[in-house]
């Protein structure tokens, strides 16, 4: 297997980004030569660097890039970030989408605590084939895949991945994507969709049921505009899921319940997707608050490795951070990463192939905390 060449601090999306960042603090005017009133708005261009001496993958990948200031007496959070912030989270007013979606997951919970006591083979092997097809439809479709593009597949095998990474209880790939490229192009900061600095609750699963919420920290104009993913967008088998995520949901779970009663119900649908579910969104709480962290990234990511066992080689956080476009998240070789074992044995059978690592120079020159 051939490396390709990844840059140490990528930008680790395929998409066009903006290669101007705006920034809305008065604090970072304060280092020029002018002053903000209450009634200034001014632009100053400067280098990068200047503005910030801290080495990290998003400086140096734009180093030659301007930033462009916007001096106000605003702070970060708009209005509208304050006003939900404000709301809380159960005495707000809850659109319709974000109330199926908890309906939903307390459905499969219910499902869940019932499962033990409906106990057969047949529940047990349902759970443990679906568990691995829809957790890998997670971490290798949605995320290595169409949010990284660490590799590539055929596209019947893209799709069917994909598809069954809609069934890992975490909506639809353009949902899931959009929200991850925020997280990366945001991460630990007040537009971070799911950043422990609003809690453990908010950060593992509390995000998931407020769109209305993150639509405006991540500053798009409305819930469901999804602007991040066009390349999504324009594949109509993504927007068939997209439109369609509830329908799949249950017609799998009628299948089910059609294949082997309840028990099969109870173990596929609810101690199978709550098993699914939480353990995918321990990466994106218990691995910005506890673990190791190897590599010096400009956040809070860390490497868990009970995190990166339940999550299929995700827990490798720091790992992924330090190199978002590689598509294996357990460097060394103590690290064991399921998804990477997929992967290979796909390349091994001709159907994975560009397959994106870090070369061992550019782990040079990563800084590493032991050193």
């Amino acid at each position: 297997m051939s490396l390709m060449p990844l840059s140490v601090y990528p930008t680790p999306f395929p998409t066009t980004t903006n290669n101007k960042w705006r920034i809305r603090h008065v604090h970072v005017i304060s280092r020029s030569s002018f002053t903000a009133t209450s009634s200034t708005k001014l632009r100053v261009t400067k280098p990068v660097s200047q503005l910030n001496q801290t080495p990290n993958y998003a400086t140096r990948a734009a180093a030659s890039a301007t930033v462009e200031l916007l001096a106000t007496d605003q702070p970060l959070m708009t209005s509208d970030v304050e006003k939900k912030r404000k709301e809380g989270f159960w005495f707000r007013d809850w659109n319709k989408v974000d109330a199926m979606h908890l309906g939903l997951m307390i459905a499969k919970h219910g499902l869940a605590v019932c499962a033990p006591f409906v106990w057969n083979w047949g529940a047990l092997w349902v759970t443990v084939v679906l568990s691995l097809l829809s957790g890998l439809g997670v971490t290798l479709g949605f995320h290595r895949l169409l949010t990284h593009r660490s590799f590539k597949l055929p596209k019947w095998l893209e799709y069917f991945f994909t598809y069954w990474g809609t069934h890992g209880g975490q909506r639809d790939p353009i949902y899931w994507v959009s929200v991850h490229k925020n997280h990366h192009n945001h991460t630990d900061t007040e537009k971070d969709p799911h950043s422990p600095n609003e809690g453990f609750w908010f950060s593992h699963m509390g995000w998931f049921f407020h769109n209305d919420y993150l639509a405006a920290k991540c500053g798009e104009s409305g819930t469901g505009e999804y602007s991040n993913v066009p390349e999504l967008q324009s594949q109509w088998f993504y927007r068939f899921l997209h439109q369609t995520y509830f329908w799949h949901t249950i017609g799998l779970g009628t299948i089910l319940y059609l294949l082997g009663g309840f028990p099969y119900l109870a173990w596929g649908m609810g101690m199978r997707a709550v098993m699914v579910n939480h353990f995918t969104f321990l990466v994106v709480s218990v691995c910005h608050i506890w673990g190791e962290r190897p590599w010096n990234t400009p956040d809070r990511s860390t490497n868990n490795w009970w995190a990166a066992l339940l999550s299929f080689g995700e827990g490798w956080h720091n790992n992924h951070h330090a190199f978002p476009s590689s598509a294996r998240h357990g460097l060394e070789w103590w690290q064991f990463d399921l998804t990477w074992e997929v992967i290979k044995f796909l390349e091994m059978v001709g159907l994975a192939k560009d397959i994106k690592l870090p070369s061992e120079a550019e782990k040079q020159r990563m800084t590493l905390r032991a050193a």
